[in-house]
């Protein structure tokens, strides 16, 4: 055993007589026992600061390296080339303590008695706190530096920590060893440590101890051997890096975690990781600067795969999931049925109709839903919800027949009208055209708000579209059923024409009823297009043709039959063989066509134009549009509205009478025109 030199420190314990005037120096020493010790170290640490500046501008060398290392950590992310680490200083301490503080002393021994054998030798019996002080030299002596110990926490005082490890005397830690990552105590008065000794001051009496590195000891080995046998080592993240390359992880050693291996999904925000612990594959370690490179991804995704076999295995088309909807996209909803992600398509989620996820679902809903289908090559599995329930368009046309009145629940409003929700699963449309019968509506809103409920019929029903088109207006009658109530059949109204098509003309009768004029109910005779006769906002009469509306609820009009009356008349007055004057309108290789009056027409066949067949070139020149000419009736039909003229009969009845007025004025002479005649059909029966 070594010799140390004694110590020099007051008898203060001491029961000697000789002693009892320094009472009151006895009863403060207990009580400032901690606080004296305290001071003593301080005052130790100063006056060894000198003796020590060689050592301290060692440890500073190592600290700086410690920090390179780290920004070379950092740095060596990007080249794959991680090196990171941070240099564990307790080495040079351990070699520099060693070396200085625990000095092998060659003082001469401490003076003692002569141990006498007999009884006699009692009375020469050293004093007590000569023999404290000797047990506590003895004590000091069994403390060897760089051993390890068991020690409680007994107090806490600044920036020091006093631990019970088993000798005369408590070992002193610096209190920023038990810091944990963020400022705070990982441990308190009344825990047991393991520290080891650093600095055993024989001289003071007091030892200095250190957690950390026995932490830093421990977690190498750990992690060199998780890292030789390929196993996965749980450590806590404690630090981000600078511009969030990576993070720094405490696994007794500093260890880093580059971010694209810290999850298999981007990290959005990496500082809420910090604290956390998880388990880590080590794949890169550093023996010379004890430190290494680890990623949780590796494990995760080993972790993803074993659980995506196993849920392939487990599972069938058919089967019914819970899961916990993770992601909503434009098309889908992703699912996470315990270790991958199924997707519901949006068309799956419901039977009613679904413009995006997000109006069945949120973020983070546990759902059932069953299995539609299964790609174990490509991982995929196909989910729907509303395959869970029965189909409620089947038998809709039963349930919801055309015609059927029911009360409904406004579910959406859009530009063009509201989705009314029969029943879960089946919506039906009400156009904003269907909304009322008081002409065009500007807004949906004005008439409807989601939510309410209301009476609808059903209109129309396409089961095989899944469509049904539902009415508002329709629960009332329609104005143009009121109209032809208070009207009847050959009634003659007023009204103003709104459209012209090519086939029909639309006539306003009243505010939202309106009337249709088809293009052969315009005139007897024939036209091409509705403009020949009609202009828009023209106002006209006409006569109610029937008392029922068309399929498209209008009002059936005629005008031409309003000339029924001129046509009767004259009919009677122009018999066949009356001359009238005509109007041509139109020449064709038929005839032509000639106007009597604005609502009569006639038409003149063309072996009535002359006496022999014209080509049409030689009748459109005699002929023409707008030329007013003289044609005999040749014959009529009231009933179809038609009247034949001739041109040709009118030439041969004047040729007539210009022979018989020749004839009248040379009835005295010798030779008439008669004798003219006889002669000459008795010269041709000669022939």
């Amino acid at each position: 055993m070594e010799e140390v030199k004694e110590m020099q420190t007051p008898d203060t314990n001491t029961e000697n007589p000789e002693n009892t005037g320094n009472t009151e120096n006895a009863e403060n020493g207990e009580n400032g026992e901690k606080t004296e010790k305290i001071e003593s170290i301080e005052n130790i640490e100063d006056t060894q600061s000198d003796e020590n500046i060689d050592s301290a501008a060692r440890v500073e060398s190592a600290e700086s390296a410690e920090s390179a290392e780290s920004a070379e950590i950092v740095e060596s992310v990007d080249s794959a080339e991680i090196t990171e680490s941070t240099k564990d200083t307790e080495t040079a301490e351990h070699e520099e303590t060693v070396e200085q503080e625990v000095p092998v002393e060659h003082e001469e021994p401490i003076e003692q008695e002569e141990t006498v054998e007999d009884e006699e030798a009692v009375e020469h019996e050293e004093p007590l706190d000569e023999f404290s002080e000797l047990m506590k030299d003895y004590d000091l002596k069994t403390a060897t530096a760089y051993s390890r110990i068991q020690g409680k926490i007994i107090d806490i005082i600044d920036n020091k920590v006093i631990v019970d490890i088993g000798q005369k005397t408590e070992g002193i830690l610096n209190k920023d060893e038990l810091y944990d990552w963020d400022g705070s105590l990982k441990y308190n008065v009344g825990d047991t440590i393991t520290v080891v000794c650093k600095n055993i001051n024989t001289k003071e009496g007091y030892i200095t101890i250190s957690k950390r590195q026995v932490d830093r000891e421990e977690g190498w080995q750990k992690v060199r051997r998780a890292y030789e046998k390929k196993q996965p080592l749980t450590g806590k993240i404690v630090g981000v890096i600078d511009d969030n390359k990576g993070f720094k992880v405490d696994m007794g050693v500093e260890m880093f975690l580059p971010m694209s291996q810290a999850d298999i999904k981007k990290i959005k925000s990496p500082k809420h990781m910090l604290g956390n612990e998880y388990r880590f594959r080590i794949t890169r370690i550093n023996s010379k600067e004890k430190n290494g490179v680890v990623s949780r991804r590796i494990l995760l995704e080993e972790e993803k795969v074993a659980k995506i076999k196993e849920l392939f295995d487990s599972l069938n088309v058919g089967d019914i999931v819970k899961g916990r909807v993770t992601s909503l996209t434009d098309y889908g909803a992703f699912v996470d049925i315990g270790g991958m992600d199924g997707l519901i398509h949006k068309d799956n989620i419901s039977y009613a109709r679904v413009n995006h996820p997000k109006e069945k679902l949120r973020k983070g809903d546990e759902v059932e839903a069953k299995i539609l289908d299964m790609d174990p090559k490509h991982n995929r599995i196909s989910l729907g919800i509303k395959q869970r329930y029965p189909d409620p368009w089947i038998d809709i046309a039963k349930k919801y027949p055309v015609g059927k009145k029911l009360i409904a629940k406004v579910t959406k409003i859009v530009n063009f009208g509201a989705f009314i929700e029969l029943e879960e699963g089946v919506e039906g449309l009400l156009h904003i055209s269907d909304l009322t019968w008081e002409g065009k509506t500007e807004s949906v809103e004005e008439f409807v708000a989601v939510g309410e409920r209301l009476w609808v019929q059903v209109i129309e029903l396409n089961a095989e579209e899944r469509k049904i088109k539902l009415g508002l207006k329709q629960l009332e009658m329609r104005p143009e059923e009121k109209y032809i109530q208070k009207h009847h059949q050959r009634e003659i109204v007023t009204g103003v024409v709104k459209k012209i098509l090519k086939s029909r003309v639309f006539v306003e009768l009243e505010k939202g009823v309106e009337g249709v004029v088809k293009i052969s109910d315009i005139t007897y005779f024939r036209i091409d297009s509705p403009h020949e006769y009609l202009k828009e906002k023209q106002t006209i009469d006409a006569m109610i043709l029937s008392e029922t509306l068309d399929s498209n609820y209008k009002v059936k009009l005629g005008i031409k039959h309003l000339s029924d009356t001129e046509w009767r008349q004259f009919i009677n007055e122009n018999k066949p063989g009356r001359v009238v004057k005509v109007k041509i309108k139109k020449v064709t290789d038929k005839g032509i066509s000639v106007e009597v009056s604005k609502d009569i027409e006639g038409f003149i066949r063309p072996n009535e134009i002359g006496d022999r067949k014209h080509e049409l070139e030689e009748i459109q020149k005699l002929y023409k549009p707008g030329q007013e000419v003289e044609a005999m009736v040749v014959s009529s039909d009231f009933e179809r509205k038609r009247i034949y003229f001739s041109i040709r009969a009118l030439r041969r009845k004047k040729e007539r009478e210009d022979i018989d007025k020749y004839s009248k004025s040379n009835a005295d002479s010798v030779t008439t025109i008669g004798d003219l005649f006889e002669n000459a059909i008795d010269k041709k029966n000669r022939k």
